[in-house]
């Protein structure tokens, strides 16, 4: 098991590149390739999808560390299966929040190539995904099993039966 430091650290560095990196880099390509700024109105839509992205990591964080005694990191996972809250309606929130959250802050800095990068971001994580599910399967076994056969992966749906 990692330390808490090293767990700290990684996420840490996950956040600031997602939430500097990405829009800094969006707005330096946007002025290099000449790409003009989004409409100012697009802000209004931007910020609420921070804010329900901000919140739905927020919660997702929170019942890893009460429900699941452990931490989003993968090096130091949850010890036990979380399906309550937002992973009741979805496999993924946590990057599903990431999403909203950093395509909210694309809209809200005006920048096309970060929305973007945001999206081509995308396509290694449902690889990543695909994997991770391997890894929960070994280890909840016939929990997580039922689980994936309830909850889809990405597009949320309410709960057949509470859990």
């Amino acid at each position: 098991m990692a330390s808490r430091a090293v767990v700290w650290v990684e996420g840490v560095v996950l956040f600031l590149a997602l939430y500097l990196g990405v829009p800094w880099l969006g707005l330096t390509l946007d002025r290099a390739l000449g790409w003009p700024a989004f409409p100012a109105w697009t802000a209004w839509i931007g910020l609420p999808l921070l804010g329900l992205g901000a919140a739905g990591v927020a919660w997702s964080f929170s019942l890893f560390v009460k429900v699941g005694h452990g931490t989003p990191n993968p090096i130091a996972p949850p010890r036990e299966l979380v399906t309550a809250g937002p992973f009741a309606w979805v496999r993924n929130p946590i990057i599903l929040s990431h999403a909203f959250a950093s395509l909210g802050l694309a809209l809200l800095v005006g920048s096309p190539a970060a929305a973007i990068i945001v999206f081509l971001i995308g396509i290694p994580v449902q690889f990543n995904v695909r994997h991770e599910e391997g890894v929960l399967e070994r280890r909840y076994g016939d929990a997580y099993r039922a689980y994936k056969s309830e909850v889809p992966r990405w597009i949320p749906r309410r709960p057949r039966h509470s859990r």
